[in-house]
């Protein structure tokens, strides 16, 4: 499975504390789960295009080929797929995205310390469990108020009916919007509908039906037979 998390905190640490900006980063990871149990998704990340305006000065401790290789390093934690360019809001950076990955391979990633996600799929029901650890960093450094203002998406949309989650929900798609100086815990459920046990149900209740027109007919077919 990419690393793409542990990726993100061992970067965090050593370059926000360089970083004396408010909101000036941007990252969304989005996983669409499909029926077929593959996985495809995209990973955003992102300057704010007023911070580069000020590291261009030469007056951050900060350079821009630092931030360029943050990016990249970001970037090398998704699995294949292309990379383009990403402009939109005022951020500028880069986009990847992947398809096709299989459901097994988001079955346990991570690691206590910092954080992890699980994606299983068993008796018709899709579960995501995860934690983020936005607090500190490897060495244990905090840095919540250099970047406290951070956008931080992750955002799952499940092939069946959403059952439980603590995210926002819209349609089957859950989101969580993080930022630093939190600890998150990640938890949302999916059921597909039992197709067999639906149609069971129904012929169940077309035979109760039938049962009560065919005891009602008969009543009245006694009733005039007298």
């Amino acid at each position: 499975m990419f690393g793409l998390a542990k990726r993100l905190a061992a970067a965090c640490g050593a370059l926000f504390l360089l970083i004396a900006a408010t909101g000036c980063m941007r990252m969304d990871l989005e996983l669409e789960i499909r029926p077929d149990e593959t996985v495809g998704g995209s990973f955003t990340a992102a300057w704010s295009q007023d911070f580069l305006d000020e590291v261009a000065t030469g007056e951050d401790a900060v350079s821009r080929a630092e931030l360029d290789a943050f990016l990249d390093a970001l970037m090398d934690g998704v699995p294949g797929g292309q990379r383009e360019a990403y402009r939109e809001d005022g951020y500028v950076g880069r986009t990847a995205t992947f398809t096709g990955r299989p459901l097994s391979e988001f079955a346990e990633f991570g690691d206590q310390d910092w954080g992890f996600m699980r994606l299983t799929y068993e008796d018709r029901r899709y579960v995501l469990q995860g934690r983020w650890d936005l607090r500190y960093d490897d060495a244990g450094l905090v840095f919540p108020e250099r970047i406290e203002e951070a956008e931080i998406l992750m955002r799952v949309n499940f092939p069946a009916r959403v059952t439980d989650h603590n995210g926002e929900l819209e349609g089957r798609t859950v989101t969580w919007r993080m930022s630093p100086g939190e600890d998150y815990r990640l938890h949302a459920e999916a059921r597909e509908y039992d197709g067999w046990a639906f149609a069971g149900a129904g012929i169940a209740a077309l035979a109760v039906v039938l049962a009560l027109l065919w005891l009602w007919q008969w009543s009245r077919m006694r009733r005039y037979s007298r």
